[in-house]
């Protein structure tokens, strides 16, 4: 299961360290976020879009960083970067944090 082994896993194997997991599901989205580091969602394809922005937008309120699956898989295998390609303000802005070049 993506979610609950392979993307802890290879967060854990990035992190070099021990990392806390807490999955949810469905409606199941905590009241108070301030616990967390970091939400890892999925891609949302049981929510409509309302409900999808509502938690962005309660992560964002709370501080929490939230992302998807896709950029968390890619980012902890290396090549976040390259995944960004077909979206060059996205990677050059990337680039820009890093302080280099996005050619």
């Amino acid at each position: 299961d993506i979610g609950r082994v392979k993307i802890p896993r290879w967060l854990t194997q990035y992190a070099g360290g021990r990392l806390e997991f807490e999955h949810v599901q469905g409606r199941d989205f905590p009241e108070d976020l301030s616990p967390y580091r970091l939400v890892v969602h999925c891609g949302g394809c049981t929510f409509n879009r309302r409900a999808m922005l509502t938690r962005i937008a309660r992560c964002r309120q709370a501080a929490v960083p939230i992302s998807n699956y896709g950029l968390v898989i890619a980012y902890s295998l290396g090549i976040f970067e390259r995944a960004l390609g077909p979206f060059p303000a996205a990677r050059e802005a990337l680039c820009a944090c890093r302080g280099r070049s996005a050619r």
